[in-house]
């Protein structure tokens, strides 16, 4: 009996313990793990990256989003892309513009914060639900501490690859990819430590060069040059002006003489009709009452023509001096335009050696492009060996210096093509394949990508142009395809691959970029575009998008 009550004090002890283990493990659990299964999909991983993003891949089949630093180290999490009818287009973007706390504009004000827009048709990167599979109207949506984490490490400019199938970067080399104007200073790189912080000191577009002092003092000299050009176009705007404000009033002078030039005319021709008219009366007289009556009015019709001729006389006189007076204005005008405009050129011309350059090369169009600071630079023909033969779609990108200042690495993403049996046409919902966030992707075929360069033969005028100054964040597309209808103001190169789903750009009107591209005080902060708004105080029906 004893030893039964002991084996069931000991059972029931036992049972508390265990009930005690667990609800401490479930306790700790709690805080240690996301609490639902979508939370645990979402959760974004630790950053790994030791500088600025370069590059950001999202794979639509993964349904994953890898932000690469230049080293190739990756931060990566779980997305939600384009549903069916309204698919995140496969291609190739840049950075256009972010606000931490945009709203939508074709939503019901939906709120997508941390936005870093692809498109000005809507297609953006931002915070939002993740149900585990494509779910948005176009964008890509991330988890929010993700989303947060990502909007200081890009920055406008910064290059999005949208693939179907996920790949990651490989480093390459080829005499095609362009090389930087040498400095004359053969020095490595001086370390310092990652700040994610000083991202927010870096205007748009500009190179983040603290590891590289001399490339840094270049680039400081060349935006001094910059800003004197601009300082110098600023100069000339009030003298402009006033050149321009007298310019008008000589115009409207002028304009009042011409006018009273033209009734002095008019009334000088009245005038000397009338004389014609009262001397053939005269001449035509057959009685002396008659004829002392066409004399008086020939008398009258001279005097008239003679005011008439002092008058048109005065007003001729008068408008010759207002046209003399207009001329001169317009010349000081154009002049002084002339002045203007040649040193805002040369002020855009400096400031264009000061930033990354964006150069595509189009099979279909057998045309090279070149753009820098969202702006056409080049537009001109190129020679293409085997023009009949796809070439594939490769993103190279000039990460960081090499070595020493005068050497450039570059990588490349290749947008693998779907394939012939791939029928999975609302980005594989139920066929995707199941793979962890932080699992790293293959890394993209830099023989084929090589193969790819082998065929160009870029014109000496883009070699020059280019090579004059390649900064970090520089790019070279190689693609099949054309540019896409959204590569228009204030933006980088936009490709779509023909063959995959482009319902969410389809769906969405372009709209015309909120700022203005050659703005030199623009920032971040700038590009945000939208009105700042109250707090809502209602959940709009499309909050989930």
């Amino acid at each position: 009996m004893g030893h039964h009550m002991f084996r069931g004090t000991f059972v029931k002890a036992l049972h508390a313990a265990l009930l005690a283990a667990a609800f401490a493990a479930a306790a700790t659990s709690a805080v240690a793990e996301p609490r639902t299964k979508t939370e645990r999909k979402s959760a974004a991983p630790e950053a790994t990256l030791t500088g600025p993003a370069v590059l950001a891949v999202v794979s639509i089949r993964d349904q994953l989003i890898s932000v690469y630093d230049a080293a190739g180290n990756a931060v990566r999490a779980r997305v939600s892309s384009g549903q069916t009818e309204y698919e995140t287009p496969v291609g190739i973007y840049s950075i256009l513009q972010k606000n931490k706390d945009h709203y939508s504009n074709l939503y019901d004000d939906a709120q997508m914060p941390f936005m870093q827009r692809l498109t000005w048709s809507g297609i953006a990167l931002h915070a939002g639900a993740l149900p585990g599979y494509p779910a948005s109207h176009g964008c890509v949506r991330l988890p929010h501490s993700y989303a947060e984490q990502i909007f200081g490490l890009a920055k406008i400019g910064t290059r999005v690859v949208v693939a179907r199938e996920n790949i990651a970067p490989s480093e390459i080399e080829h005499p095609l990819l362009f090389k930087p104007k040498a400095t004359g200073v053969q020095a490595a790189a001086t370390p310092i430590v990652y700040d994610p912080d000083a991202q927010s000191e870096l205007t748009p577009f500009m190179p983040d060069l603290r590891n590289w002092p001399e490339r840094q003092a270049l680039l400081d000299q060349l935006r001094a040059v910059s800003a004197a050009k601009a300082a110098e176009a600023d100069a000339a705007a009030p003298e402009l002006d006033e050149l321009k404000k007298a310019l008008k009033e000589r115009e409207a002078v002028r304009s009042k003489t011409a006018k009273v030039l033209k009734r002095a005319e008019k009334a000088q021709s009245r005038a000397d009709g009338w004389v014609e008219s009262t001397a053939k009366r005269l001449a035509g007289a057959k009685t002396d009452r008659v004829r002392k009556a066409a004399e008086a009015e020939t008398a009258k019709a001279a005097t008239a023509a003679e005011k008439a001729k002092q008058a048109f006389d005065d007003a001729k006189a008068k408008d010759d001096a207002a046209a003399a007076d207009l001329a001169r204005a317009t010349d000081a005008f154009n002049v002084s335009d002339a002045v203007k405009k040649k040193a805002t050129d040369a002020a855009k011309e400096a400031r264009r050696k000061t930033l990354p350059v964006s150069v595509f090369v189009s099979l279909k169009t057998q045309r090279v492009y070149v753009r820098q600071g969202h702006e056409a630079v080049i537009d001109m023909p190129v020679s293409i060996a085997e023009p009949e033969t796809p070439i594939g779609t490769h993103t190279f990108t000039a990460v960081d210096y090499k070595g020493t200042v005068d050497n450039v690495r570059w990588n490349v993403v290749t947008i693998v093509p779907r394939r012939a049996d791939d029928f999975d046409d609302n980005y594989g919902a139920s066929k995707r394949r199941r793979v962890a966030a932080n699992e790293a992707p293959p890394a993209t075929d830099v023989v084929a990508a090589k193969a790819a360069l082998d065929r160009i033969t870029l014109p000496p005028e883009v070699v020059s142009k280019v090579s004059e100054y390649v900064w970090p964040g520089s790019s070279l597309i190689v693609s099949d395809e054309d540019l896409s209808k959204e590569t228009g103001a204030a933006t980088d190169f936009v490709v779509l691959i023909s063959g995959e789903p482009q319902g969410g750009i389809k769906k969405r009107p372009r709209q015309p970029p909120n700022y203005y591209p050659y703005d030199p005080y623009y920032d971040d902060y700038y590009y945000y575009g939208d009105r700042r708004r109250r707090p809502q105080r209602y959940t709009p029906f499309f909050s989930f998008w």
